[in-house]
């Protein structure tokens, strides 16, 4: 088993790689078998994204930045389960994690990374955990990522420290860990959910009309997805009833906007 753990500090070895680094502690008592690789963002080959939108139109390959980008997906494609990991700067992730997110922005039209397993790991000194974990969450989920856990973990300032909560901190630790690991082992394709049955159709509808040399449709039809017959990403199990109250929300969205 292979876990990648992206950690988005400027810091290397700061209290978010302290925090990842406990929960691969948890994982290798769990499985000592567990490849466990970093990717440190603040010290990664990862140029700020410029904007140009090359990518989504023409292509990934075609991104006039030539960097770690490449290298840095096909770790991510390799992983059986990826962490995702950041400060709270300003209630949000840190400006390093951003630019990840924005580098990878062409995974958000055709989302391969779908069924990949996630957790997301959210330090602190004080607020915004479960905000900005629900947005990297969100992030990540556009582009097809599963988020298993999100974890939220404090590190106040050396006067509020005690022993209660460090180890009510720990315990919070352990147990996240606990549901990314099951998660991890339960190989069957996840349920989609109505929202994600009725995302998918509207997506495939919009890029089966897309301009044929437009990088999301070539996607698209390379993948099948563009199939008449095709319900998701993958092979799912959608009864008659799901399928045409997907249909007819679909149709009346298209109608409203």
């Amino acid at each position: 088993m292979k876990i990648l753990a992206v950690i988005g500090s400027p810091r290397n070895n700061g209290n978010t790689y302290e925090a990842v680094k406990l929960i691969e502690d948890e994982l290798n008592i769990k499985n000592p078998g567990i490849e466990f690789e970093y990717v440190q963002l603040g010290s990664a080959n990862l140029k700020p994204c410029k904007g140009c939108f090359t990518c989504i139109e023409r292509g990934e390959e075609k991104c006039p930045l030539k960097d770690g980008r490449e290298t840095l997906e096909f770790k991510m494609q390799q992983a059986d389960g990826v962490i995702f990991a950041s400060p709270v700067y300003t209630y949000n992730v840190s400006w390093i994690m951003k630019n990840f997110l924005d580098r990878f922005a062409y995974r958000c039209h055709p989302p391969d990374f779908h069924g990949k397993k996630a957790m997301v790991v959210v330090s602190t000194g004080a607020v915004g955990l479960g905000f900005v974990a629900a947005l990297l969450s969100l992030s990540l989920g556009t582009m097809g990522f599963i988020t298993c856990a999100k974890l939220g973990v404090t590190f106040p300032p050396a006067h509020e420290r005690n022993d209660t909560r460090l180890k009510k901190e720990m315990n919070k630790l352990v147990r996240k860990t606990e549901m990314f690991y099951e998660r991890l082992l339960d190989t069957k394709p996840e349920k989609p959910s109505f929202i994600k049955l009725l995302q998918f159709v509207k997506q495939k509808r919009a890029y089966s009309k897309a301009p044929k040399d437009l990088a999301d449709f070539k996607f698209w039809r390379d993948k099948g997805w563009l199939a008449e017959t095709t319900d998701y990403y993958y092979e799912v199990r959608a009864g008659k009833m799901i399928k045409l109250l997907v249909y007819i929300i679909s149709k009346l969205t298209r109608c409203a906007g």
